[in-house]
């Protein structure tokens, strides 16, 4: 238990013996009169001591929104360190194989390399090239969950329709949005015994930026629905989890965008971030989606 906690919970305590030893002391008293004139001292100290508390509390919400979003920006950059090493693999196998290839060629082992070359061409022939977005970070971080994803067995597609250059947002807050967001998918599909497909578009409409995750897993109730933003709140049973989608409304929220959750034959989130900073987004104006 940190000492935020600690604090907390101790200030409560002493406000509540505090009320109650003074509620006993009423019952027993049998002159009201005197204990009257320390009523104003009793008050002042409850209020003080709610107070306390209080501060107590958001100080303690706050250290845990630092702690959950440098989780978050963790895990993040391990994706991209992920993705820059097995760059840095094939750029060495690659360089290998040339090698290997000039060798062979200066020897005159004409058939030899050709047999070299159909060999690695098989090896080479799934391997994903980097689709770029654009934006480095965005690129960098679709990529490396494309990877995660098809090692687990999930079919993973993802579609930029718009320059992200133009947005008014951080490239961590971004990336922040859409990593929970596509972690949140290929967690709802994992377990799934058909089809596991997650899909990712983003596009620009008339005022604002929209982000599409749709995911093909389980289907989310309304009450589910009503929870998923709330901090600690999952729907998987394991520990430590539970804070993604927290940390996406707090993000969305601070720079006025607004979340839709569709969930029916297959689940879609929904992010609309204005273009313009700080511009509040007119519900109104946000399209119907089938």
């Amino acid at each position: 238990m940190n000492k935020s906690s600690l604090f907390v919970i101790l200030t409560i305590l002493m406000e509540t013996l505090f009320i109650a030893v003074f509620n006993q002391k009423l019952l027993i008293s049998n002159d009201l009169q005197s204990l009257k004139s320390y009523l104003p001292f009793a008050n002042v100290v409850a209020v003080v001591l709610a107070v306390l508390a209080l501060f107590s509390i958001k100080e303690m919400e706050g250290k845990t929104r630092r702690e959950t979003e440098m989780q978050v920006l963790k895990s993040n950059l391990a994706q991209v360190e992920d993705l820059l090493n097995s760059l840095q693999l094939q750029k060495h196998e690659h360089t290998r194989h040339i090698q290997t290839l000039q060798a062979m060629l200066y020897l005159g082992e004409i058939e030899k390399a050709t047999e070299y070359i159909e060999g690695i061409s098989e090896s080479y022939w799934h391997e994903v090239d980097i689709v770029q977005v654009g934006h480095p970070a965005v690129t960098a971080l679709l990529n490396s969950k494309k990877q995660v994803a098809q090692s687990r067995g999930v079919e993973f597609d993802f579609s930029v329709k718009c320059n992200l250059a133009g947005m008014r947002i951080s490239a961590w807050d971004f990336c922040s949005i859409l990593g929970n967001l596509v972690d949140n998918a290929l967690e709802a599909v994992i377990t799934e015994p058909d089809s596991k497909v997650v899909t990712v578009e983003i596009k620009a409409e008339e005022e604002f930026f929209a982000i599409y995750v749709y995911n093909t897993g389980p289907r989310i109730t309304r009450l589910q629905q009503n929870n998923l933003f709330k901090p600690g709140y999952t729907t998987k049973k394991s520990d430590g989890r539970g804070y993604g989608l927290y940390v996406v409304k707090k993000l969305v929220d601070s720079y006025g965008g607004t979340i839709e959750v569709i969930s029916d034959r297959r689940t879609t989130f929904i992010i609309y971030l204005p273009k313009s900073g700080g511009m509040k987004i007119d519900k109104k104006s946000v399209p119907a989606c089938s």
